[in-house]
């Protein structure tokens, strides 16, 4: 039996609205939605694919908005909805790191990778489930999780070991609250940290991201 997986890089190469942005600006002006597109293209190749799992993959260079990932989602039905994204934090506490200079130790609490699903989802213990089991494998890689969120955001962390967040009202994702299926948006890492943006540039980062998310989906497609 083959699987679907929906990826979907976050955010749009040019906006539409406040809510379809190109997403953060990383510490040297990149923006957010290249960082994604980098890793979603590796799932465009057969050599990065799962046997058995379809992959469809959409680029954030399709201008693809929120209501229409959302449409598109409940119309194919995937077993499992993935948004890539890379993080960032307040602009204060951005400059306030600027000011005390690259190796300021201030730069670590803005730093890591977390993995997003919401009690709201359709299929609340399914995201969850594969939550933790792609936190496990970005673990194994050496990854650290991003606990910036919890500690100034207050978001609901529920494993601050494995950096996943329950994304429940105020800090609610449409695409989380609204897909019709497993659903989870993937942090790969902090941009606006000078030391993370240059090591989630290089392709041997993004494959090892790539690895986790494919050994993550062999695991949980195997619960079924």
């Amino acid at each position: 039996m083959e699987h679907t997986v929906l990826i979907f890089s976050g955010h749009v190469k040019e906006p539409a609205s406040k809510a379809d942005s190109a997403g953060a600006a990383s510490y040297t002006g990149i923006f957010e939605y290249e960082f994604n597109d980098a890793i979603v293209k590796y799932f465009e190749d057969k050599s990065h694919q799962v046997p058995g799992i379809r992959y469809e993959v959409i680029p954030a260079t399709r201008n693809i908005g929120l209501h229409e990932r959302v449409e598109y989602a409940n119309k194919i039905k995937p077993d499992l909805y993935i948004e890539i994204h890379h993080d960032a934090a307040k602009a204060e506490d951005i400059e306030r790191a600027r000011l005390a200079g690259n190796d300021s130790p201030l730069w670590k609490e803005m730093s890591g990778f977390s993995v997003h699903y919401s009690e709201s989802n359709a299929f609340p213990e399914r995201s969850k489930a594969f939550a933790q089991i792609f936190a496990d494998e970005m673990l194994k890689g050496e990854f650290s999780p991003n606990l910036y969120h919890a500690d100034v955001g207050k978001m609901m962390c529920m494993d601050r070991k494995r950096g996943i967040y329950n994304r429940i009202n105020p800090y609610g994702l449409y695409v989380l609250y609204n897909t019709k299926s497993p659903a989870v948006v993937i942090e790969c890492g902090t941009i606006i940290n000078p030391d993370e943006e240059r090591l989630l540039s290089l392709e041997v980062t993004r494959l090892k991201i790539i690895r986790a998310i494919n050994n993550a989906l062999v695991k949980y497609l195997e619960m079924e």
